[in-house]
């Protein structure tokens, strides 16, 4: 069996080195993004040459499965070594998170040997770093309207600012009254959340995080965070903010990406998770492109 282990922060260098060699655009290939939710999908890692391998756990299902391998060169020994992994393990094989433009890399390799399935609640929302920080077009009136109104409504009474060490327990505790004005203290979901946004938070200069509070008379309304994942894009982990303030989404989203994404083209908002309400909130803001994730099971074998 592969040698799988704990993800640490001193593989941060190595996993993002392992994340460049192909830009899917795919917020499960940041490292951020994988030592953040590793307890919640009990995430074990191995390298297999200048592979990136990686081994999970379904948060509802327990099963057990596979991030698509990340790295340079042909993907035939990492994938034969991990469906090696499954049978030692007595499980059956899936790999999910199969960029769109891997496919054809593991059909190089692999011909014939897959299905594939698309999974669309997995799928990234990529928005044009431009569009997310002018809010610019007919498309995007209505956000522009929620932003003015306000800055309007509450004028020299908001601010913005970034979240450091010195401020992050004001983060988390606006997390926690989130959760309480949403009723899911007592989600599953919630813990592996909470569990990830803690760890984020206190590890914040270690794993390279940007974020921002944004304040209305004094108290926290909203806060974010993210990181650079590529060269050309930023990937934002976590927003909160008081849906029963009109334009505190809007606020926030918007203030981040200006102070933050400017010197990048994308800003991946991450998958809805197929939630009707999610889904349509990040379609409103009409996406660049879907980074579109597929689930390959060997042929013959049912999921």
């Amino acid at each position: 069996m592969l040698d799988f282990r704990e993800i640490t922060l001193e593989d941060k260098e190595r996993v993002e080195a392992c994340a460049r060699a192909h830009n899917y655009h795919l917020c499960e290939h940041c490292f951020v993004d994988l030592y953040i939710w590793r307890d919640h999908y009990d995430t074990k890692i191995c390298f297999l040459g200048d592979f990136l391998l990686v081994k999970m756990r379904d948060a509802d299902s327990g099963k057990e499965m596979y991030l698509a391998p990340i790295g340079e060169g042909s993907l035939c020994q990492p994938v034969a070594a991990l469906r090696e992994d499954a049978a030692e393990r007595g499980n059956s094989f899936i790999m999910v998170s199969v960029a769109e433009d891997m496919i054809e890399r593991m059909e190089t390799c692999c011909p014939g040997q897959f299905d594939y399935s698309y999974n669309e609640g997995a799928a990234d929302y990529v928005y044009l770093s431009e569009k997310l920080q002018t809010l610019s077009g007919k498309k995007l009136q209505s956000k522009r309207n929620l932003v003015n109104r306000f800055l309007a409504n509450y004028e020299g009474r908001w601010s913005y600012e970034d979240i450091t060490p010195d401020n992050v327990r004001e983060a988390l505790k606006f997390h926690f009254k989130w959760c309480e004005m949403n009723g899911c203290m007592r989600d599953h979901a919630f813990f592996g959340e909470t569990c990830a946004v803690g760890i984020g938070l206190n590890n914040w200069d270690a794993l390279g995080l940007r974020g921002g509070l944004l304040r209305l008379d004094g108290e926290v309304i909203a806060f974010t965070f993210g990181c650079r994942a590529t060269d050309d894009m930023y990937v934002v982990q976590i927003e909160k903010a008081d849906h029963n303030i009109p334009g505190a989404y809007q606020m926030i989203n918007q203030q981040f990406v200006k102070r933050n994404c400017t010197d990048v083209m994308y800003v991946n908002r991450e998958e809805d998770l197929g939630l009707e309400g999610l889904r349509k909130a990040k379609q409103s803001y009409y996406p660049a492109f879907l980074s579109k994730k597929y689930v390959a099971i060997p042929k013959g074998e049912a999921e």
